[in-house]
């Protein structure tokens, strides 16, 4: 691939509007996007501590279900008012305990650098009755 179908490439994974784009589509039975995406998911297994969704991902990547693992690896979860919120899962688009220590670990560092007093005043950490809330708790 050239730099010129490298740049289309990016674009159009960077934009979900352009992912309809027939070039795309090319793209994924090509398996040019497919082996990235699948290389991206297996990395965030062997990365994951979490028996459950390293063989959640183990299946998707077996099957080479594209289209799964697509929405779970474009973007990332956010962290907006309500903190984490998303659908159970493996991938980075997804709530798991893969994401809440990654999340855990960038908000513990923005606030040393930013907010010096939660050192020494510390931080609440919440949770609800949904499922994993104990669980994401516990790793934050």
């Amino acid at each position: 691939m050239g730099a010129h179908e490298a740049t289309i490439v990016r674009t159009i994974t960077e934009n979900r509007r352009l992912r309809t784009h027939p070039f795309y589509f090319r793209l994924i039975l090509s398996g040019v996007e497919q082996n990235d995406l699948l290389s991206q998911a297996k990395k965030w297994r062997d990365d994951d501590v979490d028996d459950e969704t390293r063989a959640e991902l183990d299946g998707l990547i077996a099957s080479q279900n594209v289209k799964e693992l697509e929405d779970r690896f474009r973007g990332q979860l956010e962290f907006g008012t309500a903190g984490l919120r998303g659908l159970l899962g493996a991938g980075s688009n997804r709530m798991n305990r893969a994401v809440v220590i990654r999340t855990s670990a960038g908000l513990a560092a923005y606030l040393l650098d930013h907010a010096s007093e939660a050192k020494t005043h510390g931080v609440v950490i919440g949770r609800d009755g949904r499922r994993g809330s104990v669980e994401f708790e516990e790793e934050t």
